[in-house]
């Protein structure tokens, strides 16, 4: 079923309900409404150009030396990212069917920091948020297993996108997770499917996963042993 897509009013609308560390630049945003696989292009000038997702998903991705796709970053509702050209070794696209970003110019965001301390505090945890979740993803993928990768990975969702029902809504495919993961996709199905045989989660959907058994997952993931060689 094709998304139906709103005027931009509507994600202004949007953006200005939600607490977000450049409201006082929300006047010089720009909605911008992206398909999925949409390039986000590299902005002219070193100042480049900051982006607040509103709803969707992104991915940051860089080309290992083998040939293969990384997903370095994983931006999701709510997290800020930075494009500029000094970045052309990464390609930043929309991955999920309907996603909105508000994008703030830099150089307009710069000129309000130079003069507000308050402005560049705030500024600065923006930043920091971009490291957290790269910190995070470090953690995640130095797991020894492949079951506690994608153990972690669903943790982590958790914090970030679960409703209010405790379910996941997965923002990506199994393909993304598996380049997230720095793991072939036949692994995050087969551990995706040892966790439901277990009983630590069960499969609402698609997209839709239900944790059942969080101590399991925080606990190691369960016998990790078990499936080590997934």
């Amino acid at each position: 079923m094709k998304k139906e897509i709103h005027p931009a009013d509507y994600y202004r609308r949007m953006l200005a309900m939600q607490p977000h560390a450049l409201k006082r630049l929300e006047a010089f945003a720009k909605i911008m409404a992206c398909n999925r696989g949409q390039e986000i292009p590299n902005s002219p000038g070193p100042a480049g150009h900051w982006y607040y997702v509103i709803i969707g998903a992104v991915r940051r991705c860089a080309m290992r030396s083998d040939g293969r796709r990384q997903i370095v970053d994983l931006m999701l509702p709510r997290d800020f990212f930075f494009v500029s050209d000094r970045q052309n070794e990464a390609t930043i696209e929309a991955i999920a069917d309907e996603t909105v970003l508000a994008s703030f110019p830099g150089r307009r965001v710069e000129l309000v920091a130079e003069s507000d301390v308050e402005f560049a505090r705030e500024l600065r945890d923006v930043a920091f948020q971009s490291l957290t979740r790269s910190q995070a993803q470090l953690l995640i993928i130095g797991r020894f297993t492949a079951l506690e990768k994608v153990g972690s990975f669903l943790l982590s969702l958790d914090a970030r996108v679960s409703n209010a029902s405790g379910q996941v809504v997965l923002p990506v495919s199994r393909y993304d997770i598996a380049d997230y993961l720095a793991v072939s996709v036949e692994t995050v199905c087969r551990a995706l499917t040892h966790l439901k045989q277990r009983g630590v989660i069960r499969l609402a959907g698609k997209r839709t996963i239900k944790i059942l058994n969080r101590r399991a997952l925080e606990d190691r993931i369960g016998e990790s042993s078990t499936v080590a060689s997934v």
